[in-house]
């Protein structure tokens, strides 16, 4: 008789593949540059303000960025998913909509990015990709008091 494996064989998990390697990741994971990197300032006027934000790709492989914020109703950003080419440049704006509402020292945005393989779209590799971004930053927004302001 022929010899078969159990049913319930246990195999241990496959490699990953050689493009995820730790090292690798680690230096994607260094792979945007922001600027502004620590805040971007409003100055709490009552018109609607925008400041813009860079992102450089560092690396040699296409990313594909996000960005939220903590309130959408005070900030929208323009360009909020897109892919970055290597070794590029992008300019993201920021709107403070000072009709909706007050801001307090509490809203952030998050920038997260990931590897985006050749051929696709900025939404469908956010759509696809499953864990953690490669790399994250957190941007403060502050908005400077607008009571010393004259109306």
């Amino acid at each position: 008789a022929e010899w078969s494996p159990p049913s319930r064989l246990l195999l241990p998990p496959p490699p990953p593949p050689p493009s995820r390697t730790p090292r690798r990741m680690e230096k994607l994971a260094k792979g945007i540059e922001i600027e502004p990197h620590d805040f971007v300032r409003f100055h709490g006027t009552a018109r609607d303000e925008t400041a813009t934000m860079t992102l450089k790709n560092r690396t040699d492989q296409k990313l594909a960025y996000k960005i939220k914020c903590t309130s959408n109703d005070l900030f929208r950003i323009l360009k909020p998913i897109d892919l970055i080419e290597p070794r590029a440049t992008t300019e993201i704006s920021i709107t403070y909509r000072a009709g909706k509402g007050v801001a307090d020292d509490r809203h952030h945005m998050g920038v997260y990015f990931i590897p985006a393989p050749e051929g696709c779209t900025a939404t469908s590799v956010w759509a696809e990709h499953y864990g953690k971004a490669v790399g994250e930053y957190r941007v403060k927004i502050v908005v400077e008091s607008s009571s010393s302001r004259k109306e």
